[in-house]
């Protein structure tokens, strides 16, 4: 009988392999290898006599794998379903519009500096990237939605190039 640590040693990193090309998530593959080593480990007198203990190691892995999935999907669909519906004015509908136009990375940086108050620096903290990368990007944004937004009544353009004009 093959000791469980060479088996685990020898199977572990293919089975996470496997289980992630077939599921598409490194997490959910990790997590059913793992159940099913640890309920190998559990039985193992009984599974290292089978005639493919791998086999039935990937047999409990995936089905794991599914009922995890299954659950996620389920809670998403309970959260769609019963999450509240939050006021928002109107004006935020419209802002919402404009931001949600921007690249990923600037919709970040604006909403962070904007909405939730932070400094460059404290941006650049969070998002693990540089003050001066959050500056560009913000100056990029507001570029943006400067351009977004049109001009203004009055004749002011949004434009930066033109804001010394002004």
């Amino acid at each position: 009988m093959e000791p469980f640590e060479d088996w685990y040693r020898r199977e572990h990193p293919r089975m996470v392999a496997t289980l992630l090309l077939a599921t598409g998530d490194i997490e959910l593959a990790s997590e059913g290898v793992d159940e099913a080593c640890a309920r190998a480990l559990v039985r193992w007198e009984r599974v290292s006599a089978m005639e493919e203990p791998t086999g039935w190691a990937y047999s409990v892995a995936l089905n794991h794998a599914r009922r995890i999935a299954r659950r996620r999907s389920l809670e998403r669909l309970l959260v769609r379903r019963t999450a509240p519906v939050p006021n928002v004015p109107p004006e935020a509908s419209e802002v919402w519009g404009l931001v949600a136009g921007l690249a990923p990375r600037q919709r970040q940086v604006v909403v962070l500096r904007h909405v939730a108050g932070l400094k460059e620096a404290e941006i650049a903290a969070s998002l693990g990237i540089s003050r001066s990368t959050v500056s560009s990007t913000l100056r990029d944004a507001h570029r943006c939605l400067g351009h977004l937004l049109g001009p203004f009544p009055g004749g002011y353009d949004a434009d930066p190039k033109e804001e010394s004009n002004v």
